[in-house]
């Protein structure tokens, strides 16, 4: 048994970084599929995926760790930028999962989306208005897409009362600027703060 679960985090390990595949569930279950292992009791615990996730890069992606902290930069510069919106980071690049073709998602709270809006024209960057799925959506409040040195970035808008009740496990993982400096200055290649206190 314990061979199998090894077998399959290394397999979800890999389907993370080639294929992009943030969801953990997601990943060892098409891990197990493809491996023909159909024992639910074999699937792996996170921990033992982060655990591979880790193997798997040393191994393959040694640049990942300065790609990360590239991307943990720009997402840095992003929150200060949008300061009067009380912005956070959240997904791949706070959790260390992501890789070359990752976006940098951000929240913003504020109860006048078309603020933002206004902001970044007056800013002059073009933005889209997306639809991320499994995204909890407000009504008015849309997901704007830009980029920004190259990079992608998706920010989801929602109230200002949203930010003290997150409804998914994706918007309790979040961090803000003041979190994220320390993270940087640590130097860690993981998430080591969660929902810490807005600045």
């Amino acid at each position: 048994m314990q061979l199998q679960r090894t077998e399959i985090a290394q397999r979800a390990a890999k389907l993370v970084v080639e294929e992009h595949i943030h969801d953990f569930a997601q990943a060892k279950r098409k891990a197990a599929k493809q491996l023909g292992i159909n024992d639910r009791n074999a699937l792996p615990s996170n921990d033992e995926i982060e655990s591979a996730l880790g193997e798997y890069r040393q191994l393959y992606d040694p640049e990942h760790a300065l790609l990360l902290q590239t991307l943990r930069e720009k997402a840095a510069y992003l929150l200060e930028f949008f300061a009067a919106f009380r912005p956070y980071l959240y997904g791949s690049v706070l959790n260390g999962r992501a890789g070359a073709h990752s976006n940098i998602n951000l929240q913003l709270f504020h109860d006048d989306p078309k603020s933002v809006e206004l902001f970044l024209l007056n800013q002059r960057i073009q933005y889209d208005i997306v639809t991320i799925p499994g995204v909890r959506r407000y009504e008015d409040y849309p997901v704007l897409a830009f980029w920004f040195d190259d990079t992608p970035v998706r920010v989801q808008l929602q109230p200002s009362s949203a930010e003290r009740n997150p409804q998914h496990k994706a918007e309790k993982e979040r961090i803000n600027l003041a979190g994220l400096k320390r993270l940087l200055a640590n130097g860690s290649t993981a998430q080591t703060s969660t929902e810490l206190a807005p600045c």
